[in-house]
């Protein structure tokens, strides 16, 4: 059969392909010799078994193609799903992602210029400003340095345990001795808790169970008063510390001591006139 014939006729099948098929499998086969006429168009074609026999064949093929096609068009449909998702959050990550801009930034302290590195010394991340450590070593007094540990920047000693000394026992204390929350000194200064000393030498004991190597603590004046009185610290070993006499108008002081792991901490009052000089801040603490 010619080229032109099979052509037009795989057109005719796909158009009628159940009813002649099945006409042609289910009747025409049986016979011996067996042949289909088949008028096309006003022109007369005459198919013979082998004709039918490599029709049915085509078009059994035809069909498994268009079945792989119909899977691989799921396929890029589920694919192209998937790379819209994936696209998605990409874009959404973009939108995370922080605007960055460096700076160069000296530095000067009371007019003194520092001797730093300048370059990218200042960042801006999405705004927020941030200084190279240059910037951060150079701001802190000479007896302080910034050590960096388990992503905690420490100033100063590194403490390992720490206990306020005021939510300790207290073993002993003077009835002219009170420990007072919330308390504010003549400089302004707020205390959540503070011990003021009133007057005739009045003391007040906390037990330190013998944890702690050192004592933080501030002194100055309760709001209002006149003050005029000097404090002493004691352990059981001694007198630790004793200050300078402390009025209204003396700024409030921070002291830092150690105390030899005591057993006991006594906070004293060096006068016998009316003062209401405070302690506060009272921190028990070891550093590593």
């Amino acid at each position: 059969m010619k080229t032109k014939h099979k052509i037009t006729l795989v057109c005719t099948i796909l158009e009628v392909a159940g009813v002649i098929v099945g006409a042609i499998i289910g009747g025409v086969l049986e016979r011996k010799n067996p042949s289909f006429t088949l008028n096309h168009y006003g022109e007369t074609i005459i198919l013979k078994k082998e004709d039918i026999q490599n029709m049915a064949f085509e078009n059994e093929e035809l069909t498994k193609e268009i079945t792989d096609y119909e899977k691989k068009v799921t396929n890029l449909e589920n694919e192209s799903k998937e790379l819209a998702i994936k696209l998605g959050a990409a874009n959404g990550q973009l939108d995370d992602v922080p605007t960055i801009q460096y700076q160069n930034c000296g530095l000067s302290i009371d007019g003194e210029e520092k001797i730093i590195n300048t370059d990218k010394s200042l960042v801006l991340i999405n705004g927020r400003k941030y200084y190279s450590k240059d910037f951060v070593d150079n701001l802190l007094p000479d007896n302080k340095s910034a050590i960096e540990k388990d992503n905690m920047l420490y100033i100063g000693k590194i403490v390992k345990e720490k206990s306020n000394l005021f939510d300790r026992q207290m073993i002993n204390k003077s009835r002219n001795v009170e420990v007072k929350e919330n308390a504010r000194d003549t400089y302004g200064n707020f205390y959540n808790k503070a011990v003021i000393v009133g007057h005739e030498i009045n003391s007040i004991t906390f037990n330190a169970n013998r944890e702690y190597s050192n004592l933080k603590f501030t002194i100055g004046v309760l709001e209002e008063k006149e003050g005029g009185s000097a404090i002493q610290i004691e352990t059981e070993q001694g007198i630790i510390f004793t200050s300078e006499k402390i009025t209204s108008t003396t700024e409030p002081t921070q002291f830092d001591i150690p105390i030899n792991q005591a057993s006991k901490i006594t906070i004293r009052n060096l006068t016998k006139d009316w003062n209401y000089v405070i302690v506060a801040d009272a921190i028990l603490y070891n550093e590593e």
